[in-house]
């Protein structure tokens, strides 16, 4: 009896045995513990180490961000001045004596119109603004460059001599002069189309002249179109009652706008080559009572 206690005992408190298939298991369970865990430090800390990254990226952009916008707005001001400038330019040309400053849409008269506010402008918005900007400094640019041709000493006393010599003709509303002085290069009528080939109706005359001639209004009147138009380009019409209505085409800028009161040998507007033109010229047009009438009936 009291040799089975003692051995029940010893079985009881000795070691524990296990076999290489258990002891297997624990390692490999402990193994894969650490793994994961070490696993999980290591994302941890690259989530942390991302998110930082990230954090930094949005800072540098929203910094690189706020000086585009201050950089935008600056070239806006700039832009706007340079408007301004032009439109005063623009009346410059045109003369104190040819009668009131443009009251209509970019006129000298008008207020300044009011940039953007780009303080919460997004990316988007700034590229938007650059693209719109970038077509207003390529209007200014060539702007500038024909003012520059115009204010020269031989185009500017053309100018003037113009603005002295027409007074005379400031109260007749019908077309009774030469809007520019030049060669007749195309007449009224049927003729090959210059552009594209074959025939068509040629709606009025073409006046080949230099590129910025100062172009003049043929009678008294009222602007009722100063802006561009299809084939036409940059065009003119104005109407003079009475059933007249002249146009003309294809000018390199307008000095006039839509609403404004002319006057017979009112410079309004500088010969160019836009719309669908094959050079500098004046296309000069005469319509009574909206019907295409050779302008040679009315030109002295």
């Amino acid at each position: 009896m009291t040799k089975q206690f003692h051995a029940l005992r010893n079985n009881r408190t000795g070691p524990i045995l296990i076999t290489p298939r258990q002891y297997r298991r624990v390692i490999i369970t402990a193994a894969a513990a650490a793994i994961l865990i070490v696993m999980g430090a290591v994302i941890g800390v690259f989530e942390y180490v991302e998110l930082q990254n990230v954090r930094q990226k949005e800072m540098l952009h929203e910094q690189q961000l706020e000086i585009m916008r201050d950089k935008t707005a600056s070239l806006q001001d700039k832009m706007d001045k340079l408007d301004s400038l032009d439109q005063e330019l623009r009346q410059m040309v045109k003369g104190a004596e040819t009668g009131d400053s443009p009251k209509g849409d970019g006129g000298v008269a008008d207020k300044p119109k009011k940039s953007p506010d780009l303080s919460a402008a997004s990316f988007n918005d700034l590229l938007l603004t650059t693209s719109r900007m970038e077509t207003r400094v390529n209007a200014r640019v060539v702007s500038f460059i024909t003012l520059k041709t115009v204010l020269s000493d031989t185009a500017g006393e053309q100018v003037r001599e113009m603005q002295q010599s027409h007074k005379k003709y400031e109260s007749s509303n019908y077309p009774s002069i030469w809007p520019v002085k030049g060669t007749i290069t195309s007449k009224f009528g049927y003729r090959g189309n210059p552009i594209g080939g074959g025939t068509g109706f040629h709606e009025g005359v073409d006046i080949a002249v230099d590129y910025g001639t100062p172009i003049r209004a043929t009678a008294s009147g009222t602007v009722t179109i100063a802006g561009w138009t299809g084939g036409y380009g940059n065009l003119v019409e104005i109407d003079h009652g009475g059933g007249f209505v002249t146009r003309y085409g294809h000018n390199s800028m307008l000095l006039v706008v839509q609403g404004q009161t002319v006057k017979t040998g009112d410079i309004i507007a500088l010969a160019g080559s836009t719309g669908n033109s094959t050079g500098p010229h004046c296309h000069y047009e005469v319509r009574v009572n909206g019907t295409p009438t050779d302008p040679m009936l009315f030109l002295p």
